[in-house]
């Protein structure tokens, strides 16, 4: 008997995570930003499909093995927009605030504590604030472009500690000491180990998970470097959300940029991470 309730999987208790952003934007630009599979894809998904209205459908996806279609259950035009899958639900509510729109999220799941299911929140937690960066940068910069994305994924050995370390070290992203320069909404100017000049804000820096950086130089571009996983499955990851670059500009980045990140990480001993 022992031996089975050793067995029996964990109590499961709700996680939620809670996100706002303020928009300058009207609440109607908004809801079709959230609703309209169009719109969703300059700066959510890759690719999406919706099927509007109450008990409808949402289709998303980054590719094969990240995509899935899930159920409408919220469609409140202006207000509430929500939909659920297997393992949450995903629910934003929206307000005028003055000129602006206020968009709040909340994602609501269940977990038994395992290390995959802490890594998922955590991981999600982090990509939502891109998104929603992405979502404000869209509407109030470029909601008259089309997004154009290069998003690069490296395999390493590393820990999610010593992998962050690296990246933020002197002379292997950047020529300068990145962690001196990038804080939370303040302006920077940084040179690449690419050889690039990079000027912009930074939107968010999240230690042993990654930053995001506005681009001046490439037409004001998102850049996001990610770190995803559980050892020894880490990812370091480089995505550019581009708008009025051409294909072959944006494929020429992601190429420099994996290639540096590749070099980076070419020593497997991390304890070089210093």
């Amino acid at each position: 008997m022992a031996e089975l309730e050793s067995q029996a999987e964990k109590p499961k208790t709700e996680r939620r995570i809670e996100r706002k952003v303020e928009i300058e934007a009207p609440i109607k630009n908004v809801w079709k930003a959230l609703t309209e599979a169009r719109a969703l894809k300059n700066w959510f998904p890759l690719d999406a499909r919706v099927t509007p209205g109450l008990g409808g459908k949402i289709f998303m996806s980054w590719g094969a093995d990240c995509e899935g279609e899930a159920e409408i259950v919220a469609w409140n035009p202006g207000k509430h927009f929500a939909w659920r899958e297997p393992t949450a639900q995903i629910d934003f509510t929206l307000e005028p605030h003055g000129h602006k729109s206020l968009v709040r999220l909340v994602q609501s799941s269940s977990s038994g504590g395992s290390d995959w299911e802490n890594e998922w929140f955590e991981s999600t937690s982090y990509g939502w604030g891109f998104m929603l960066a992405s979502l404000r940068w869209w509407l109030e910069v470029h909601s008259h472009e089309t997004r154009l994305v290069t998003w690069r994924r490296v395999k390493v050995t590393w820990s999610r500690e010593d992998a962050y370390r690296r990246l933020t070290a002197t002379k292997f992203l950047f020529t300068e000491h990145p962690a001196e320069v990038l804080r939370d909404g303040a302006a920077y100017k940084l040179r690449a180990a690419t050889g690039e000049r990079l000027s912009g804000v930074v939107e968010f820096i999240r230690v042993d998970r990654g930053f995001c950086v506005t681009v001046e130089e490439l037409n004001k571009a998102l850049l996001w470097f990610s770190i995803e996983g559980t050892a020894p499955n880490i990812e370091v990851q480089v995505w550019l959300s581009a708008f009025g670059l051409s294909q072959l500009q944006a494929a020429e980045f992601g190429d420099r940029w994996e290639k540096q990140i590749r070099s980076v990480f070419s020593d497997k001993d991390s304890s070089n991470s210093q």
